[in-house]
Formats: C-alpha cells, structure tokens, sequence
C-alpha cells in the first residue's frame, strides 16, 4: 500500500513508526508496526493538505516548498502547522495507537 503513496515520494530511510514515535514523544515498541496500518490511521484524521504538511515537514523539507506544494499561505502555514501536530498528540490518536499493537 505504501509503495505508491505521499510517504515515499518524501521518505527513504525512516518508517512512519519512527517517524509518530518520535512525534509523540514514546517508545516505538508501543506502536504497530504495520506500516500500513499506521499509514491509514494517520490519513483518516488529517486532511489532505495536513497529511501531506506533516510528511514533509518530517522529512525536513523547506517551508517555502511545503507552501508551495500545499498551497498553504504564509499567514496560515504556522497555525496550520501547529493544528496538524495538536492533531497527532491527541487522545483519540493515542487511543487508537494503542490499540492497534
């Protein structure tokens, strides 16, 4: 499933299980490591414009870029940024983390 998605194209070396590991500040064990798994949870609670601003902005793309490629307006990136990882660490998130491994 990942083969062909926005994860690959923007990640080479590091999985999404290190990738949420280390976003939420846990241990990776405590995570599925069933890439795909972890993949469609992530595209279920964020929009499209999010999930593509936190994949590259994990992968350490410039903002500019990820403006550009989002079509996100400067004014708005930050606050868009900070909605996007308030997301992430929310408890409906780590519920359903943990109840996948």
């Amino acid at each position: 499933m990942l083969e062909n998605s926005i994860w690959t194209q923007f990640h080479t070396e590091r999985t999404i299980r290190e990738t949420l590991a280390e976003v939420l500040a846990i241990d990776a064990v405590q995570i599925s490591s069933d890439e795909s798994e972890l993949y469609a949870m992530i595209k279920r609670h964020l929009t499209k414009k999010e999930l593509k601003l936190f994949i590259m902005t994990e992968a350490g793309i410039d903002d500019a870029a990820i403006q550009a490629k989002t079509g996100i307006e400067a004014d708005a990136y930050e606050k868009a940024k900070r909605k996007v990882y308030s997301k992430l660490k929310s408890k409906k998130i780590s519920d359903e983390l943990k109840a996948l491994a």
